[in-house]
């Protein structure tokens, strides 16, 4: 039993270090801009005027951009755990009522 404990355990870490990488580090609003950066190195930007320009190109108000992680390992960690569609709840009671008639 104990080493289903310690696959647990191991999934729980994992989401922890995700959500922690999924919170902002930095909030910077300039020139018509907002931009949240993220502990996992992605960024959103919100334009908060007309007509401005951000990396050559011209965005109106209300325009958001999303820019993608850059953390490796955070990378690796949503790529593992978002391949299914059902949710993980499921996966974990799926996976769990399972293995537990060992």
């Amino acid at each position: 039993m104990g080493q289903y404990t310690d696959k647990i355990n191991a999934i729980a870490e994992d989401f922890k270090y995700m959500e922690e990488a999924e919170s902002v580090s930095c909030l910077q609003a300039t020139n018509g801009k907002m931009i949240l950066s993220y502990k996992h190195g992605g960024e959103r930007i919100e334009i908060l005027r007309d007509d401005i320009e951000f990396e050559d190109t011209i965005y109106k108000k209300g325009d958001i951009i999303v820019t993608e992680p850059i953390d490796p390992y955070y990378i690796s960690l949503k790529n593992r755990y978002s391949g299914s569609k059902s949710s993980w709840s499921k996966r974990i009671g799926k996976w769990w009522k399972n293995h537990k008639k060992w």
